[in-house]
């Protein structure tokens, strides 16, 4: 399957599953399934937090290009529509991070400073 193509099924399936979920998250979404399943990186803006979130836990599991399109989905779904964790968050500190969705930066911050203050 083509980049392209798997951009966009994966940005339709994206919003099918997540109907609430902002732009940012389905673009976060369909760029690491793409890249997981093509070796291919780029498409929708990012990356994000989120994207960068994905591709992290996709490495973990073996990400190198040959994932199976459903594969990458289950691997990356909870990492770009979940609840935002420190996990995330630390990828502000780690990685060039924008196109996140609106707020999620100064959330991020907050969970930053929380984790902080308790360590």
């Amino acid at each position: 399957m083509e980049h392209d193509e798997v951009l966009e099924r994966a940005m339709k399936l994206g919003k099918e599953k997540h109907p609430e979920a902002p732009q940012h998250h389905h673009a976060a979404f369909a760029n690491t399934v793409a890249t997981l399943v093509t070796g291919w990186s780029g498409g929708y803006g990012g990356p994000s937090m989120r994207e960068h979130w994905a591709a992290r836990v996709a490495e973990s599991k073996g990400a190198d290009g040959t994932f199976s399109f459903e594969d990458a989905v289950a691997t990356v779904d909870d990492a770009c529509y979940g609840s935002l964790t420190i996990d995330h968050a630390r990828m502000l500190e780690e990685e060039h991070c924008f196109d996140d969705a609106p707020g999620e930066t100064e959330a991020a911050q907050r969970l930053l400073t929380m984790h902080e203050q308790r360590n």
